[in-house]
């Protein structure tokens, strides 16, 4: 692929780049629609009956270069066309790959699609669940992508045809043109830079060498991922039809918005409330009165055992330091983790367990009487 240097052009148009678009100088907004719709109607792949079809092609392109960019087109106007086209003569530098033109010239089908090189990006989507995204996982990932013809190897070509050598270019890939400033160097349109001609294309993949497949992809995903974090996988992309240069994958991270259940706790609102394993009760009141010895599940040793104190309260919480999520990627820091304690009122009591609380409650009515009295004035 070529790129034009930023301040490299060539004085090779003679026209005011404005009539070679056909859009008025107040027309910035319709430059580009303006120059696709010519690219594609005079693109030599389209005209190739007509032997300027190339001379036209590069000097639409060269007069859109200027003026889509917001710099350059300011500059163009203030200088106006003879002048701009002079000065940019002057900062031309002899090398041997140069492209005037950028890539917009060659890389571009006759439908007016620009074809960059290398193999196309993919994304895709990856959902975790909450504990895999905050401790960390390794997934297989399957996805559509560009992947070589099977049918042709990805020549392109059917079995047993070679492709010819092009002719205009000799294999190379590249041609001089004639500027006003010299020969220069370009990707041949013939070949479009490939230095070769196919006459006839495999029929599963149409000459592109690469057909739609499954691609599967091994992704190792550190603790501490959060929802929408886009991975980049360097290389694992579409593949290349015309090298060694495949895309690559870009994975968009989705946590799923459920709670987290595991049978005996559940994660909401940025804490836990825990269920007593196996029995599917809430931390039992007499737990909550008594204080008690329970299991929660953590983030970083599976479970750990706590204290809940006599007389805990419902909403009441106990922090774990550094029990909680990774802080980020590139840090071995762990935040805290929270834990909210709820307790289970009963909806049905045995009679035992109904005479049991009323006395329960009878002594403490009789408890706050007696301090009411001594509290009272004499």
């Amino acid at each position: 692929m070529f790129f034009a240097p930023p301040n490299y052009f060539i004085a090779s148009l003679t026209r005011d780049y404005y009539d070679v678009l056909g859009v008025s100088e107040d027309a910035s907004l319709y430059i580009k629609k303006t120059y696709y719709e010519l690219a594609k109607k005079i693109h030599p792949d389209t005209n190739k009956d007509d032997p300027e079809a190339e001379k036209k092609f590069q000097e639409v392109t060269l007069a859109y270069e200027v003026l889509k960019d917001g710099e350059k087109h300011q500059q163009y106007d203030q200088v106006g066309h003879d002048a701009y086209v002079n000065q940019k003569c002057t900062c031309f530098r002899d090398e041997p790959d140069f492209n005037p033109f950028g890539y917009h010239i060659f890389d571009m089908r006759a439908d007016g699609e620009d074809v960059k090189g290398g193999g196309e990006d993919v994304k895709t989507v990856i959902e975790l669940s909450f504990m895999e995204a905050i401790q960390g996982c390794t997934k297989t990932l399957s996805f559509q992508a560009d992947v070589l013809c099977n049918a042709c190897g990805g020549s392109g070509v059917p079995p047993g045809t070679k492709p010819e050598t092009c002719k205009r270019c000799k294999g190379s890939g590249k041609v001089i043109i004639q500027t006003v400033i010299g020969g220069v160097k370009i990707p041949c349109i013939n070949c479009k830079g490939t230095g070769v001609i196919a006459t006839d294309f495999c029929r599963p993949c149409k000459g592109r060498k690469v057909v739609k497949g499954t691609k599967s992809v091994k992704l190792d995903i550190i603790p501490g991922k959060d929802n929408n974090e886009t991975l980049k996988v360097d290389g694992s992309g579409g593949a290349d039809p015309d090298g060694d240069h495949p895309g690559d994958l870009y994975v968009t991270v989705k946590v799923s918005a459920e709670s987290w259940h595991d049978g005996w706790a559940t994660w909401h609102d940025g804490g836990f409330s825990f269920l007593r394993q196996g029995t599917g009760k809430m931390v039992a009141r007499w737990c909550a009165i008594l204080g008690a010895i329970i299991e929660v599940p953590s983030f970083t040793t599976g479970s750990v055992m706590i204290k809940v104190h006599p007389g805990t309260q419902p909403g009441q919480k106990v922090v774990m330091k550094g029990k909680g999520i990774r802080k980020g990627k590139n840090t071995f820091k762990y935040g805290d983790q929270y834990i909210h304690f709820n307790v289970s009122i009963p909806t049905k009591l045995a009679e035992r367990q109904r005479e049991l609380i009323q006395d329960f409650v009878k002594e403490g009515q009789e408890e706050s009487d007696k301090w009411k009295a001594a509290s009272a004035p004499s």
